[in-house]
């Protein structure tokens, strides 16, 4: 009988006492598929490391307490690039969601059925504070049609959460940080998976999401006027820079230059967590953004066309 593909689920873990244990207990629910689970606590927490303790019982479970904090996004790259080593698929499993018994079977499945696929993803419910379906649509097409896809369509990083084939995950560079907190940093993320691969939706509502006050999310949230509008452009700029990566000539540059001004602006969807904000600001504060983002994208535009790094397929 031939052994089903091994898939690393890491789960990091901070502040998530709370939470985990059912987190856990999910992802050890899978039916069907060979496992890898490392949790990798985030510095000094002690409660949530006495909640993950009796998971080792589990011979597929190991913890790691890191010496020091290295946030959410150092420590998501942390436990993918490890469990890269010995698997065939990765994901990562925030410490407060939790997963259908069959969720990763069916993202396996699907995965084998799309050979180019760098991520499959299922819809997500969310729970908590606040509720209700949130879908992604699948991102397909050439290398510029995808970036074009996110800039113009895509915001929520449910792909982030989804199974990822470790040979598109090991071609990219880890999880971007930038000095807003990490924002959004996974959806810049699902932007360089895109470049090796397709993104493709399974259409059922196989993860739970759980929003609470004390959430990266929330944070954001309660951000001043300014901070936001400030991390968003920096946000758009970082999602034009990936998509110049892909970009072979100056008319693409200009293409994919306009669609992220249209995102910052929100010119063609309603995208992100900051809608409000935007559809505010006065005529001087958006020349203000309009001038940041036209002088950040045009240095990105320049330093791309130097770029040496490889492009795939």
């Amino acid at each position: 009988m031939t052994q089903r593909p091994v898939i690393g689920v890491g789960v990091p873990v901070w502040l998530g006492a709370n939470f985990v244990g059912e987190t856990l207990q999910s992802v050890l629910n899978q039916r069907d598929v060979n496992l890898q689970i490392l949790v990798s606590i985030d510095g000094a927490d002690e409660e949530s490391a006495r909640a993950c303790r009796p998971f080792m019982s589990d011979a597929r479970v190991r913890i790691f307490v890191q010496p020091h904090r290295i946030g959410w996004a150092g420590n998501s790259t942390l436990v993918l690039a490890r469990l890269s080593e010995g698997a065939d698929f990765v994901c990562v499993q925030p410490h407060d969601d939790w997963i259908e018994p069959n969720y990763l079977a069916a993202l396996l499945d699907a995965a084998q059925c799309h050979p180019d696929a760098a991520v499959v993803f299922s819809d997500m419910i969310g729970f908590g504070t606040r509720e209700g379906y949130v879908s992604q649509d699948s991102v397909t097409g050439t290398q510029m049609e995808r970036q074009f896809l996110l800039l113009t369509r895509h915001y929520n990083a449910i792909a982030y959460r989804g199974l990822m084939r470790v040979s598109a995950f090991s071609r990219i560079p880890p999880i971007p940080n930038n000095r807003h907190d990490n924002f959004a940093c996974d959806t810049v993320w699902m932007a360089r998976l895109a470049r090796n691969g397709e993104l493709i939706r399974v259409p059922n509502a196989l993860y739970h999401k759980r929003y609470h006050a004390n959430s990266t999310h929330a944070e954001w949230a309660r951000w001043s006027p300014n901070q936001k509008l400030t991390a968003w452009t920096s946000h758009c700029v970082d999602m034009l820079s990936e998509a110049f990566t892909v970009a072979r000539s100056r008319a693409e540059r200009s293409q994919l230059t306009a669609a992220a001004r249209g995102r910052l602006f929100l010119s063609t969807v309603e995208l992100g967590p900051f809608v409000a904000e935007i559809r505010s600001m006065s005529p001087v504060r958006q020349w203000q953004l309009r001038s940041v983002f036209d002088a950040s994208a045009a240095a990105r535009s320049v330093a791309s066309t130097f770029d040496c790094a490889p492009s795939w397929p």
